[in-house]
């Protein structure tokens, strides 16, 4: 019985080497390895690298969400209330993809943004897509549509502005030279008959007569430091009407300078900062006037005030101040206040002759309370005043409109 037992065990020994051998001998499938997706800290937050490339890709994007109340608007001499309250609701959602690729005279970047809206009521919006920005750059050049290189204010308030409220960018070609010392300077060749280009085209009879706009040329210098920034900044462009009708305005140059200066205020709270601009133009109201910030009112929309959208603003001429200051209590809650005033020559025509020139001043101030419960997501509150005052250059007789406004926002970033 021992012997029976000594030869079966070493019979099973004897087979689970020989399989084991012949296991040996077999091809082994490894695991194929993983495939992460690396991240390109050199570029920023955010951005990573496509696969087999050495681009690198950021994508981005915003979801916002507002509702919009206007209070009784009064108009006229007396301050008479001639409109009841009105309100309404608008959705924009954004998508922005950024790939930046090295090359021996730097990155060449090529940047997209796109935007879908709607709205209701005083926010009356087609439901359409919109193109806000499609640019490339290389070598300190910028090719496409981009943001304006006159601007400077930071745009931070909700309500809409109509003189650059449209966030499409102009259409351009730009060179910026970094001096060093945090100084660059760039020098633009923009669209003439672009929305975001300085033109106050209002009406249909003046867009007829202004079609043939000639480029603008913009061109600033700018001086970046721990403390804060600094910019000087002008255009010029001349004007070349293509037809000539009964509110034509006359042909000719036309101008804006400015500047703006942003100082950081860390001893009042981390993120801080307060802004100045003045502005000083002739015919490229949109840069002369769009650049301070301005709120306009009308009965239903924060749209051109009266004067300025049924003349011809297109050889407005006039200076234009703003300011604003942002204040963080903490990291999650911060105030935002700001003021505008403008003072506006604006000639009426006929048959390109000049009839008259109405005084127009315009004043807008704003606050806004903002809540941010986690990074790049806002739910704020803004409200507005806003006054204008027209006198007749003929009769001499003084009109003047005037409102409030409020509205709320809720809105992500990613």
């Amino acid at each position: 019985m021992t012997l029976f037992k000594s030869l079966l065990l070493g019979s099973a020994a004897g087979l689970v080497a020989v399989a084991g051998a012949q296991a040996a001998d077999l091809p082994s499938k490894k695991a194929a390895p993983a495939t992460y997706v690396k991240i390109c800290d050199a570029k920023g937050a955010g951005f990573f690298v496509v696969p087999g490339t050495d681009t690198c890709v950021k994508l981005g994007g915003l979801v916002r969400v507002e509702y919009d109340y206007r209070g009784n608007q009064t108009t006229g001499t007396t301050d008479a209330t001639t409109a009841g309250s009105t309100s309404g609701w608008y959705q924009r959602g954004v998508i922005s993809v950024d790939a930046r690729t090295p090359t021996a005279y730097g990155d060449v970047r090529a940047y997209i943004q796109t935007r879908i809206q709607a709205g209701s009521g005083t926010m009356n919006q087609t439901e359409a897509a919109s193109l806000e920005a499609a640019y490339i750059q290389f070598a300190g050049f910028t090719f496409g549509q981009a943001n304006q290189a006159y601007s400077f204010m930071s745009s931070w308030g909700y309500m809409s502005n109509w003189w650059t409220g449209w966030p499409n960018g102009v259409r351009q070609l730009s060179y910026t030279a970094v001096l060093g010392g945090g100084l660059s300077a760039t020098v633009s060749v923009q669209d003439g008959n672009s929305n975001a280009s300085g033109m106050g085209l209002n009406d249909s009879a003046q867009a007829q007569s202004w079609d043939r706009n000639g480029p603008i040329y913009v061109a600033n210098a700018r001086w970046d430091q721990s403390w804060g920034t600094a910019q000087v900044m002008g255009a010029f462009s001349t004007n070349q009407p293509a037809i000539d009708t009964a509110t034509a305005a006359l042909s000719g140059d036309a101008y804006s300078v400015g500047m703006g200066l942003k100082i950081n205020l860390p001893m009042l709270g981390a993120g801080d900062t307060i802004e100045f601009t003045a502005n000083n133009w002739d015919g490229l109201v949109k840069l002369g006037v769009g650049n301070t910030n301005l709120q306009t009112p009308s009965s239903g929309s924060w749209g051109p005030i009266a004067p300025l959208s049924t003349m011809s603003v297109v050889n407005s001429s006039g200076t234009a101040v703003g300011t604003q200051l942002q204040h963080y209590w903490n990291k999650n809650w911060r105030t935002v206040l700001q003021g505008a005033y403008a003072m506006i020559d604006n000639p009426t025509f006929a048959a390109g002759v000049k009839t008259r020139t109405d005084d127009v001043t315009a004043t807008s101030l704003g606050a806004m309370l903002i809540w941010s419960p986690v990074a790049q997501f806002d739910i704020g509150l803004h409200a507005q005043y806003v006054r204008w005052e027209n006198k007749n250059g003929t009769t001499g007789v003084k009109t003047n409109d005037d409102n409030m406004g409020y509205k709320l926002r809720v809105e992500r970033r990613f």
